[in-house]
């Protein structure tokens, strides 16, 4: 995974890039992840002053997550757990497509439909 980072009036330190690295390496464990862009910013002219911005190129739609918070950990700690919250939510959605005739094609639907009496696709005819 590539991993670039943008500081806006947050000075870098080794430490703190390893502290924001580490995290994103556990999410590539639950998701194929190519590459990261995290913008982290200061503004002191507004409250909470610290933004961190995430955006994960993944397979499918890419995953973006967004924090304001009073100091750098807490907003990137609020970052991960959303991204995390939105990759697990992406594993658990149903596998549902269209099939060549337009018609919805759901395994699990169908399974629960023939179970119940209903035929192929859960609905009655």
């Amino acid at each position: 995974m590539k991993i670039q980072f943008h500081l806006w009036g947050i000075q870098p330190s080794e430490p703190m890039r390893h502290s924001l690295q580490q995290p994103l390496e556990q999410l590539q464990h639950l998701i194929s992840i190519s590459t990261a862009a995290v913008v982290l910013e200061q503004r002191r002219e507004i409250t909470p002053g610290i933004r961190a911005f995430v955006s994960l190129a993944v397979p499918g739609p890419d995953i973006h997550a967004e924090a304001w918070d009073h100091t750098v950990k807490a907003a990137w700690l609020k970052v991960i757990a959303d991204l995390r919250y939105q990759i697990e939510l992406r594993k658990c959605r149903p596998n549902v497509r269209l099939k060549g005739n337009g018609h919805l094609r759901a395994p699990s639907l169908q399974r629960l439909g023939s179970r119940h009496g209903r035929g192929a696709g859960g609905f009655r005819r």
